[in-house]
């Protein structure tokens, strides 16, 4: 039995031999469905060997993408433009997604960064973390409690009529902020591209600041649905090897609750963006349109990287080529 040729596929003077597994994943990344990304893939590289084309240039291997695309999913022709400048743009880009504890803001993260090939995911937590070993409870008490659950006594600074916990989830985020805005600048500085997730992120604080930056774009996630939210702790729990149970956070769910919707409110008055968290597939969708609204003018008068499906990443062992 004759062995089957390799395909290479060319660009700049660079090549790569064709693989379905990278083109099905460049096309996952960018929004297609799994099954469709492989069947596009399987069809490409089907029709290149019946024509006996066994180097191609990296654009006509696109350009028969989307021709596939426009007949069986049109709507992933536009995401995938866009999440090709994305991808190979030079300019860096911070992604900023906040919401209340339980919503699945680091579940989104990693999948919006995943799909934009952005390596650095840092949560708010770790962030407060860092803060913790830097000062003590002694200095700054709200920073050493759970956003949910400062009391009264560590606020130090009470507003009549002020509701506590709103209160003192504020002092909170406004100190882990510090470390927050650290790591913004200095991405934005050395052109790093970061994912930065967690409740500190706050749109009439962290979020307002760059607001007009055209760098940076702010998501806040929500979960409308009460019962929804709270089934999420189990899940978590069992996520992160039980070393918080789910019950420390339904004992505080009414005060959870509340900074979540303080938190879509505040998006609502300074106009950031929100996105509902039903399905991290439909979400993530969402997000990474909503970071390539923000972002592709900028992404597209960038100088480009050379290539999309060379540095798409490569197959898992069960992908042939």
């Amino acid at each position: 039995m004759q062995e089957e040729r390799e395909i290479l596929i060319v660009k700049a003077g660079r090549q790569t031999p064709f693989s379905r597994g990278v083109l099905a994943q460049t096309l996952s990344q960018a929004g297609a469905r799994s099954e469709l990304a492989y069947q596009i893939a399987g069809e490409i590289r089907a029709e290149l060997i019946a024509e006996e084309i066994f180097t191609v240039e990296e654009e006509e291997v696109i350009a028969r993408v989307r021709e596939k695309l426009v007949k069986k999913d049109a709507m992933v022709v536009g995401r995938l433009d866009k999440w090709r400048i994305l991808r190979e743009s030079t300019e860096p880009i911070v992604v900023l997604i906040g919401g209340a504890t339980g919503v699945g803001t680091s579940t989104l993260a990693a999948d919006v960064a995943r799909r934009l090939n952005i390596q650095s995911v840092i949560g708010t937590d770790s962030i407060r973390e860092v803060l913790r070993r830097a000062v003590s409870p002694d200095l700054l008490p709200a920073l050493h409690k759970s956003s949910y659950a400062i009391p009264p006594e560590d606020i130090r600074v009470t507003v009549e009529g002020e509701d506590t916990t709103l209160l003192g989830f504020r002092v909170q985020a406004s100190q882990v902020a510090v470390g927050i805005e650290a790591l913004v600048d200095r991405g934005l500085k050395e052109g790093t591209n970061l994912v930065i997730e967690g409740v500190h992120l706050v749109p009439e604080n962290v979020m307002e600041k760059y607001r007009s930056h055209p760098n940076v774009c702010s998501i806040v996630v929500y979960l409308s649905d009460e019962a929804a939210h709270r089934s999420r702790f189990y899940v978590r729990a069992l996520g992160t090897a039980m070393r918080r149970p789910a019950e420390e956070y339904i004992s505080h769910f009414k005060e959870i609750r509340k900074i979540h919707d303080y938190i879509v409110r505040s998006a609502h008055r300074t106009g950031v963006k929100t996105v509902e968290n039903l399905s991290i597939e439909n979400t993530s969708d969402a997000a990474v349109e909503i970071v390539a609204n923000r972002v592709s003018g900028i992404a597209e008068t960038a100088v480009k990287r050379p290539s999309l499906l060379f540095d798409a990443g490569e197959p898992s062992a069960s992908e042939s080529p």
